[in-house]
């Protein structure tokens, strides 16, 4: 990939910095671990030549010190192990939590344009797999590599002090070993990259038929997920059968070429022992070393695919962590203007694409003013909304709050002053009183603030159905509510939020008559100290507002009260009278 560690270590050095003294020293005392560890092969022959060149009645002092040297380097070796990766692994596991939490707070900021083209279970996927892949990558560096590094250089070097020629032949053998094992890897790593991408569309296909399972089993779509998602299946199946074959065809070769050198090297030494040019203990030696190189050149062509795995996930969530942030960029915006009179829309134009949806848009609400908006489904009307939330930005004019416009204003400071419900209000599985103060979480302790919304809102109505009252825990998206009370909890959010603008999506459109009569007369008390914004199907609840505006084809085609518009008996007449025949 065109994408180097230094790249890499860049995009993330500030995660490790807080912890990189530690990590220093996760890196020192894996290294003396490894470097006290090459006397026990040493030492083991030693007690062999003690051994085969013993004669009746000499002092074994000799072999109780090396027995001693040995019980030391292995105390030394899993001390500092032991410490060192409880050092690493504790230190990885933090800078693995900052990334979780920057990432989520990140990709909480960037433009909602972004997310709407990958779903939640593909995103999940790819912070878990980098956050993985990076806690994967400092295990192989400060651990596996510092290990292999030091056993098999000092191997060869303790050999080279006994035989130059052999020494050159493990060489040899080693650099030969890796090279039938970079044949594969290049393959290998590109098969588990095309694994990688298969597995995030197969998580994220999971992960959104269990997050709507209440949709699958009642509209029975059951049926065309699981083919969708067994073809998904059958794919990421294929890529592991390959996977599978390059693993095994590769251990073969390495295996069968580990074999000829090892025999025909003891072979070799053992014509040595026999002409009188090595003792005995020298082939104990050789084959522990030998073993020992063997194994680590086995594991280095392991980790290689590893590190280029690991390095691919990693990199990913890099590049996620790069997306741009727009809208929720506060550099050189301004506070919300609290001294504002008026929201204008001044030629507002936005598309989607090449799509068009609001074309030259041009109107004034006075503060306090509750103004309803109607059209047909695709008018505009949501639109309108999402640039009033700051979801998107108009490709042309915007909107302006008093003078400033609102483009100009922080997104973070501008919406704790405009409160929202949605067609659709999404919950948490939390508690039924949490779902609520999370709208305004510096607000919750004022009871009276809490009340008033609970109140207002009628989510006091159906409190008593519920088996731990507010404090119910109301599951996964809502499932132990109905349509109308989630709807509700969306109302009691806003209400909570004490703004200054609200904003209010078809806020009714699931609940029954009845209940929509006793929140509307609710709502309309709390309309009197903001300034309401109203989309509604059901025209007789903005019947009240002050103005009332009719998009259609992303323009306006009408404004006024409800009395001039209906005495005007055009497109407005036209919706009210179709929908009290209906």
């Amino acid at each position: 990939m065109d994408y180097s560690y230094l790249k890499l270590f860049k995009d993330f050095k500030k995660f490790i910095t807080p912890y990189r003294s530690k990590l220093a020293i996760a890196l020192i005392l894996q290294i003396i671990a490894s470097t006290v560890y090459l006397y026990w092969t040493y030492g083991f022959a030693k007690i062999v030549d003690f051994t085969t060149d013993y004669t009746y009645g000499e002092s074994l002092q000799p072999v109780y010190i090396i027995s001693g040297a040995l019980l030391l380097v292995l105390f030394i070796r899993a001390l500092c192990m032991g410490i060192g990766r409880y050092t690493l692994f504790t230190n990885t596991l933090k800078i693995a939590l900052d990334i979780d939490d920057f990432a989520l707070k990140n990709l909480s900021k960037v433009d909602i344009s972004w997310h709407e083209q990958e779903n939640a279970g593909n995103k999940v996927k790819r912070i878990d797999t980098g956050v993985m892949g990076i806690r994967e990558l400092f295990r192989i560096f400060i651990v596996r590599i510092v290990e292999i590094t030091i056993g098999i250089v000092g191997a060869v070097i303790i050999i080279f002090k006994f035989d130059f020629w052999l020494s050159i032949s493990i060489v040899v053998y080693a650099a030969i070993y890796y090279t039938i094992s970079s044949r594969f890897r290049k393959k290998m790593v590109e098969a588990r990259r095309e694994r990688n991408l298969r597995d995030e569309k197969y998580m994220g296909l999971m992960f959104e038929i269990l997050n709507n399972i209440r949709s699958v089993k009642v509209l029975d779509m059951s049926t065309g997920l699981m083919h969708t998602f067994k073809s998904i299946a059958q794919e990421l199946r294929i890529i592991i059968n390959r996977i599978i074959f390059l693993d095994q065809a590769n251990w073969s070769i390495r295996v069968f070429w580990e074999a000829l050198v090892r025999i025909s090297l003891i072979i070799y030494i053992i014509h040595g022992i026999i002409d009188g040019k090595y003792e005995l203990g020298f082939l104990i030696l050789f084959y522990g070393y030998f073993s020992s190189i063997s194994g680590s050149i086995e594991e280095l062509s392991g980790i290689t695919q590893e590190i280029a795995l690991a390095k691919t996930n990693a990199v990913r969530l890099a590049e996620m962590l790069r997306v741009p942030i727009t809208i929720d960029n506060e550099r050189g915006k301004v506070a919300f203007p609290h001294d504002w009179e008026k929201i204008s829309f001044k030629n507002l134009s936005f598309a989607y694409g090449d799509s068009q949806a609001l074309s030259n848009i041009d109107f004034e609400i006075k503060r306090g003013e509750k103004i309803g908006i109607v059209g047909l489904s695709g008018a505009g009307k949501s639109t309108l909304f999402k640039l009033l939330l700051k979801e998107h930005e108009a490709s042309e004019g915007d909107i302006y709050i008093g003078e400033t416009p609102l483009k100009k204003i922080k997104k973070s400071n501008y919406l704790k002053h405009v409160a929202a419900v949605l067609q659709e209000t999404e919950v948490f599985n939390m508690s039924l009183k949490k779902n609520i103060l999370l709208a305004n979480i510096d607000a919750e302790k004022d009871n009276a603030l809490f009340e008033k919304a609970v109140g207002t809102s009628h989510v006091k109505d159906f409190v008593h159905k519920l088996p731990d009252g507010i404090e119910s825990v109301i599951g996964e998206k809502g499932v132990k509510l109905s349509g109308g009370e989630k709807q509700r909890v969306g109302i009691a959010r806003a209400i909570f939020k004490d703004p200054q603008i609200l904003l209010l999506d078809e806020a009714t459109s699931h609940l029954d008559v009845e209940s929509e009569g006793k929140i509307k007369d609710s709502l309309h008390q709390f309309f009197q100290g903001i300034t309401a914004i109203v989309i509604a199907h059901r025209l007789s609840t903005i019947r009240e507002m002050d103005k009332i505006i009719v998009v259609e084809g992303g323009r306006i085609l009408e404004s006024g009260n409800f009395d001039e518009l209906y005495n005007k008996d055009a497109r407005f007449r036209e919706f009210w009278d179709k929908q009290a025949q209906a």
